[in-house]
C-alpha cells in the first residue's frame, strides 16, 4: 500500500500511509487509538474505499471495492468489532459465503461440520458447532473470528486486536498455530495494544501516528521504549504504580469469607485493607470475573458472606451496590458500560443519579457543569458534553467510564478487565486514575487478562485456577514466572491473607 489517504468528513483518518508485507512474514501494526490502523485494515478487508493511493499483489494494482473482492483476492479479515450474526450457529457463522457444496450443488452439513470442528480443535475453541454466539463468551467469540478468517485459506491474514479478551494460553496456541500459518506461506499482520506480545512472534513492526505510517522497524533491533515512541511522539514515562500506591491500612474494608457461586467459585476467602489495589488473575473462565459480579450483587452467590467497612452485606441488585458506595466498570463497554445513545455529560452523571432519589428533578446545565470538570481534569478528548457517547474514540469512551466513577468516589471500584483494547497511552492514564483513586482512600480490585499490566498495578495477586484462589503474590514473590505457573496450577496454594 503507498500513500493511502482516507477521510471521514473533516476527519483525516490516514494520510499518505505506506503499508508492505511479504509472504510468510508475520508483522505488527501499531498505533494508538485513532492513529488509523483499523481503518487500514477496513480498506485491505473490502469495507472501506480509500479515497486515492495504490494497493498491489504479486506485483500488480489491485481495486478493492468490496469485501467480496477481498476475498477473491484471498485476503481474510478478523475484526475486533465481532461480525458474527447472533441467529446464525456457530459452524454457519464460519462457512458462511463459502459453504462446502454437494454433489448436488447445496451445502454438505456434514463435510462443513468437519471442517470446522477441525479448525476448533486446533484452534481448542471450547463450544458446539451448534451453539449462538449470543451464548458464548467474548473470548471465545474472538477465536471463533479468527477461524472465520483463516477458514477461507487466505494468503493474507489480518487481526484487528483479536487478543484483547484472550488469556495466557488462548494467547499461546493461537500464535502457534500463526507461525505456522507463516511457515506455509501466508502473510500475517495483526494489531495488538500488548506491546510484550509484539516481540513473542513479529519480525517487524509497523507505526502510525494521526493517521501517517511514520516507523517501520525489526524487532529485534528495536526496545519497546522506542515503539512508544513512535506510537505517540513522546517518551514513555514509566508509573511504578505498586511502589507509589501502596501504604498501610489497619481496618479492612472488604472481608469474604467461604464465597461460592454455583460450579464457578468456590469457597473463596480474602481480607482487603482500604487504599489496596487488589489483582485478581487467571486464565479465562476461573471464576474471577464471576467472584467479582457477585461482589457487585450482579450475580447471586449461594454459601459464603461478604462484609464491607465491618458490616455484613449481600447485596440483590447492582443498583443496592451503587447505592452503598460500591462501583463497576467492564471492559466490554458496549453491552455493560456505556449507555451509546446517551450525552457524555449523562454517562458521567449516571452513577450519581442511581444514589439519588428518582424523584429528584435534575437539570440538563447541572449535568454540564458538573461532568465538563470530568473532562477537563482528566483530558478526554470530545466534541461537547452534550455529544453521543458512541462519537469518542474507545479510549476515550472508557475514559469517560473512569470519570463516571472517578466522579462519585465510591469506596469499593471494581474493574473487569477495564484496559482491554485502550492504547498504551490511554492505558498509562488509565493507571493513573487508579493511583490517585487509591491515594485519597479508595480500594480497587481489578481482575485483567493482561499479566503485565497486574504486576504493574497490583499490591497483591490472587490467583484463580478452577473457581479457587491458587496462589497469592505479593512482594518478590509478585513475578511473571509465578504467576504465569499460578495461573496454570503448577504452583502450591499460599493460605490466603487473613
Amino acid at each position: 500500500m503507498s500513500n493511502i489517504n482516507k477521510s471521514f468528513g473533516a476527519v483525516q483518518a490516514l494520510s499518505k500511509t505506506s503499508f508492505t508485507i511479504s509472504k510468510g512474514e508475520l508483522i505488527a501494526l501499531l498505533g494508538a487509538n485513532g492513529s488509523g490502523k483499523s481503518t487500514l485494515i477496513k480498506i485491505l478487508g473490502g469495507c472501506v474505499r480509500a479515497d486515492s493511493g495504490e494497493i498491489r499483489m504479486n506485483g500488480r494494482n489491485v481495486r478493492l471495492t468490496s469485501s467480496t473482492a477481498s476475498r477473491r483476492l484471498k485476503i481474510a479479515v478478523a475484526y475486533q468489532e465481532l461480525s458474527l450474526l447472533p441467529r446464525m450457529t456457530v459452524y454457519e457463522n464460519v462457512m458462511l459465503g463459502h459453504f462446502i457444496k454437494g454433489k448436488l450443488g447445496q451445502a454438505d452439513e456434514s463435510a462443513n461440520k468437519a471442517f470446522v470442528r477441525a479448525l476448533f480443535e486446533k484452534y481448542n475453541i471450547q463450544c458446539s458447532l451448534d451453539d449462538s454466539p449470543s451464548n458464548l463468551p467474548t473470548s471465545t467469540l474472538s477465536l471463533i473470528e479468527v477461524v472465520k478468517a483463516v477458514s477461507w485459506e487466505p494468503d493474507l491474514l489480518l487481526l484487528d486486536e483479536v487478543t484483547a479478551t484472550l488469556h495466557y494460553d488462548e494467547v499461546e496456541l493461537l500464535f502457534k498455530n500463526l507461525k505456522e500459518l507463516a511457515k506455509t506461506g501466508v502473510a500475517i499482520a495483526f494489531v495488538t495494544h500488548r506491546l510484550a506480545e509484539v516481540y513473542r512472534i513479529a519480525s517487524r513492526a509497523v507505526v502510525l501516528r494521526n493517521g501517517e505510517s511514520v516507523a517501520d522497524v525489526p524487532l529485534p533491533d528495536t526496545e519497546i521504549d522506542t515503539l512508544v515512541y513512535h506510537m505517540t511522539g513522546k517518551k514513555p514515562e514509566i508509573h511504578h504504580a505498586q511502589e507509589s500506591i501502596r501504604h498501610v491500612a489497619e481496618d479492612a474494608l472488604l472481608t469474604v469469607e467461604n464465597m461460592s457461586i454455583g460450579s464457578l467459585v468456590n469457597s473463596v476467602s480474602m481480607t482487603i485493607q482500604r487504599g489496596e489495589l487488589i489483582g485478581l488473575g487467571g486464565l479465562e473462565g476461573q471464576g474471577q470475573s464471576q467472584f467479582l459480579r457477585a461482589l457487585y450483587g450482579a450475580v447471586p452467590h449461594e454459601n459464603g458472606t461478604m462484609a464491607i467497612d465491618g458490616k455484613t452485606v449481600k447485596y440483590n441488585s447492582a443498583a443496592e451496590a451503587v447505592r452503598d458506595g460500591i462501583g463497576f466498570i467492564s471492559g466490554d463497554r458496549n453491552r455493560e458500560s456505556i449507555f451509546a445513545q446517551r450525552s457524555i455529560g449523562e454517562n458521567i452523571y449516571s452513577a450519581k443519579l442511581a444514589q439519588r432519589s428518582v424523584f429528584n428533578y435534575i437539570s440538563k446545565n447541572l449535568i454540564r457543569k458538573e461532568t465538563q470538570k470530568i473532562v477537563d481534569d482528566y483530558s478526554i478528548k470530545i466534541g461537547g458534553i452534550h455529544h453521543p457517547v458512541s462519537s469518542l474514540s474507545g479510549g476515550n469512551q472508557q475514559k469517560v467510564v473512569f470519570g463516571r466513577w472517578i466522579y462519585v468516589a465510591p469506596r469499593l471500584l471494581l474493574l473487569d478487565d477495564p484496559t482491554k483494547g485502550v492504547d498504551v497511552t490511554s492505558r498509562l492514564d488509565f493507571h493513573k486514575f487508579l493511583n490517585e483513586a487509591t491515594r485519597s482512600g479508595m480500594t480497587v480490585i481489578i481482575v485483567s487478562s493482561d499479566n503485565d499490566e497486574l504486576l504493574a498495578v497490583s499490591d497483591r495477586i490472587y490467583v484463580f485456577f478452577e473457581g479457587r484462589i491458587h496462589a497469592v503474590l505479593e512482594g518478590e514473590h509478585k513475578t511473571e514466572e509465578r504467576l504465569v505457573s499460578a495461573m496454570l496450577g503448577l504452583v502450591e496454594k499460599k493460605e490466603e491473607r487473613q
